[in-house]
């Protein structure tokens, strides 16, 4: 008896140990991979799943319920997250039913034959369709109550995939935030993924911090070379030590959430990467720096470091991508984030070992280096003289009358001396790239007699190194290229041009907005050309207060000339200026003197997707400077006329939008005639233009029944008179602040303006005709200098030139603040 009792236990305490074994190992932190299908003769799905099984892929991450890949991943013990469709997402929050249904077709039908871990609930929803936003997190909640009804909710989590943008000032991580116009979904949200143990998924791209802060964020920072300390990012709060960009981008999310009292929610990278091949402006998308960063990402993983805010959690990654995207569109980097190309053969070795057997492509001594399809004759010739000249390969055996000179054609010659420098160099990262125009296969090209490099041992034999081919066909063959070094072919001088070094703390960043197209067309967000932002329904809510005061029951609208002057720090002006913006967060926002290179600087900008914008990329670019607005509630349409006597190209810019669909709302802003005085009189020019201007769009606005005209009037009450506007209109400053100067332009206040001929003046206006609303406030902002900046200017002063160091501003206008509310 006694015997088997412990025979019992023996099998009991082994049955324990394998369970919480197996729990340890589901525990571990782990790499996966995004697979996109924009791929052209991609693999059938059980090949597909044939391939994960031979690279050790454990997990998966696919962008929809592919039932034929869930089927062929049945009993693999390959895990997948599979996905809701942006454009599913109406359908599901809307309907129990619906939401049920596609648990039950993409979820209960496969497990768990079929281990799925995770539902990603859309991607990157509140910054590429926010219109989506309202039904974000029903849909959510509908998905899992379907699960909880087949008993699911404890194995399969649900979250959404969000991008980097959803987070302000993410550098230093201590000092990051959510987007508060997002807050009534990211708090919901949280509280979601913390009552279900669910976690945050963020899709964070180093490649992008590094690209839209160049020379502040060191390459060597992004892609997790070692560094001294000198050159480690210190958070100055919490003087917590960076040796990388992932780990302050995931410590981002963590202070974001902590801000919000949340703590015990995980932070799950869904996407991640480097692209492997860019075009002129992106030089950094490289092979060499591809292999770098995600070499390096996968052994910071699996060497469970965590980060340096949470050193006990190490966050799981999927790669982004497995594949090639070769059907994407431009630009080139959209179709270049894979590890492998289509035919499975790697882009580039990932040196990965030591750190677990994730990706087992190196096939050791078994890749060759060969010329691509489909490229042209001449771009070929370019890079095979170079690999026979500077680059040393052996050439010899492709002369006449030896072993590789047939087939005598270019493709087949550079295909040899493409392998023979690749192996020369050891097959290391980046040797086989030639501009993009060779590729790594593990299919050995050898034929016939003709025994490529690293095929087998190579005769003894000395062969002299050949510097020039010979081709069949003259005509094919471009002149021998002048290129001199390796460099050539890759250049990386922008590099050398970069200061490796960020001090010892952080600088200010612009945020990380990443520029991967989204998979659903409808969702494609470029500059000025993406759905706008529906904001709060019930931002104009009838208050029982009749003291109307700023809140839920108000809008701001902003108005402010930025200053087209692009030579005085304009890149921390247009930061200063997006940051007054995400502080007072107003709802429309009206510009004037935008350049294209002020519209580029704000478009990339963390807060500019939840607007929609009244200029397009291609308007931008056609104009030396101009008006916009930005809306966050519904436009029904923007329209632009231009004024019949202006010299300037100066013109009306008109949104009219939608306050709870019943309270039409027409606002307006121009950049009226300049007074353009100069000396000796410094008279005002373009007074009666300026007066006419004015007339013409107050004759054009005064039909609707709720007006704000607002922008840089360039007004001079004296010269011009009263503003021209018609019975039951109200100017916003005078209203309700009688009594102040309201100086917009004032060289005495604005010390970055010191040392010019002084002027106070009311250039900046709002004028309104309200039914329906009233005006409730009316605020002046970016009156204080930029901390830490300032900029030299030479001033004559009796016959003596002086240098006054002066302090810099957002812009030399102030800018205007109005909040209007119900009657």
């Amino acid at each position: 008896m006694a015997k088997s009792k412990l025979t019992l236990f023996v099998i009991l305490y082994f049955a324990v140990l394998y369970i919480v074994k197996a729990a340890d190992q589901d525990n571990e932190p782990f790499v996966g991979v995004n697979i996109g299908t924009d791929v052209s003769n991609l693999l059938s799905p059980a090949d597909l799943v044939s391939f994960l099984q031979v690279q050790k892929i454990t997990h998966v991450r696919l962008y929809d319920a592919d039932q034929d890949i869930l089927k062929a991943l049945a009993k693999t013990k390959i895990r997948v997250i599979i996905s809701v469709p942006n454009n599913q997402l109406l359908a599901i929050g809307s309907s129990n039913t619906t939401a049920a249904s596609w648990i039950g077709r993409n979820v209960v039908a496969y497990y768990p034959e079929t281990l799925i871990t995770a539902i990603a609930v859309g991607d990157e929803v509140l910054t590429t369709v926010p219109s989506s936003a309202p039904i974000l997190l029903p849909a959510i909640e509908s998905l899992y109550s379907a699960l909880v009804a087949a008993n699911l909710h404890t194995q399969i989590k649900i979250s959404t995939p969000n991008a980097a943008s959803i987070i302000l000032d993410p550098f230093p991580p201590s000092q990051a935030f959510f987007n508060q116009s997002l807050s009534s979904v990211m708090l919901p949200l949280l509280q979601f993924l913390s009552r279900t143990g669910s976690p945050l998924m963020m899709n964070l791209y180093p490649y992008y911090v590094f690209m839209q802060n160049k020379g502040v964020v060191p390459l060597d920072n992004s892609l997790f070379k070692p560094l001294t300390p000198s050159k480690e990012m210190v958070d100055p709060n919490t003087l917590l030590h960076y040796t990388n960009v992932l780990d302050a981008m995931i410590d981002s999310a963590y202070f974001s959430m902590k801000n919000l009292n949340v703590t015990d929610v995980v932070v799950l990278v869904s996407e991640s990467g480097w692209p492997s091949k860019g075009d002129s402006k992106e030089p950094y998308a490289t092979i060499d720096n591809a292999d770098m960063y995600n070499s390096n990402l996968i052994k910071h993983v699996l060497d469970r470091g965590g980060t340096p805010f949470h050193p006990e959690i190490t966050s799981n990654v999927y790669i982004y991508e497995l594949f090639n995207e070769d059907l994407r569109s431009p630009p080139v980097s959209e179709a270049n984030w894979g590890l492998f190309h289509a035919n499975t053969t790697p882009v580039y070795l990932l040196h990965v070992s030591g750190s677990g057997a994730f990706l087992a492509n190196d096939t050791t001594n078994k890749t060759y280096c060969i010329a691509m399809d489909g490229v042209d004759s001449k771009t070929l010739q370019v890079a095979l003289d170079w690999a026979c000249g500077p680059g040393r390969a052996n050439c010899s055996e492709i002369q006449p009358g030896e072993a590789c000179y047939q087939p005598n054609n270019v493709k087949n010659h550079a295909s040899y001396a493409f392998d023979s420098y690749y192996q020369k160099e050891g097959r290391s990262s980046g040797s086989c790239d030639f501009k993009g125009v060779a590729m790594i296969t593990t299919t050995d090209p050898s034929h016939g007699s003709c025994i490529f490099p690293g095929s087998k041992k190579i005769s003894n034999k000395t062969k002299a190194i050949a510097n020039t081919t010979q081709t069949s066909d003259a005509a094919d063959r471009a002149p021998v290229s002048t290129l001199t070094s390796l460099e050539d072919l890759t250049d990386t001088d922008l590099d050398c041009q970069m200061d490796s070094s960020v001090g010892s703390v952080f600088l200010p960043l612009k945020p990380c907005t990443s520029k991967r197209k989204i998979r659903d067309q409808e969702n494609v967000g470029v500059c000025g050309d993406f759905d706008g932002f529906q904001g709060d329904t019930n931002s104009l809510a009838v208050k029982e207060d009749a003291n109307s005061e700023p809140g839920l029951s108000s809008l701001k609208i902003l108005s402010y000339n930025v200053w087209f002057r692009e030579d005085l720090e304009m890149h921390k002006r247009m930061k200063a200026i997006g940051d007054l913006i995400q502080l007072h967060s107003p709802d429309v926002i009206c510009l004037q003197e935008v350049t294209p290179n002020i519209y580029d600087i704000l478009c990339h900008s963390s807060w500019w997707k939840v607007y929609r914008c009244s200029v397009s990329n291609e308007m931008a670019d056609s104009r030396p400077y101009f008006c916009m607005l930005l809306s966050k509630l519904p436009v029904k349409a923007f329209s632009c006329k231009p004024f019949r006597n202006s010299v300037m190209g100066r013109e009306l810019c008109i949104a009219e939008v939608e306050v709870q669909g019943d309270k039409p709302l027409v606002i307006a802003t121009s950049h009226l005639e300049s007074p353009s005085p100069g000396p000796p009189t410094w008279d005002q020019m373009f007074s009666k233009e300026r007066v006419d201007q004015a007339k013409e769009a107050i004759n054009l606005l005064e039909k609707n029944p709720n007006v704000i005209f607002c922008g840089d009037m360039n007004w001079d009450g004296k010269l011009d008179g009263p503003f021209p506007f018609p019975e039951g209109w109200v100017d916003a400053w005078t209203e309700l602040r009688p009594g102040e100067s309201g100086w917009t332009y004032d060289t005495k206040s604005n010390q970055m303006l010191s040392g010019n001929r002084t002027l106070q003046k009311r250039l900046d206006r709002f004028v309104c005709s309200l039914h329906d609303l009233k005006i409730s406030r009316i605020d002046m902002i970016g009156m204080e200098a930029i901390p830490g900046l300032s900029y030299c200017k030479e001033k004559k002063v009796r016959k003596e030139i002086k240098k006054l160091e002066l302090p810099v501003l957002p812009s030399d206008h102030y800018g205007l603040l109005l909040t209007i509310c119900r009657k």
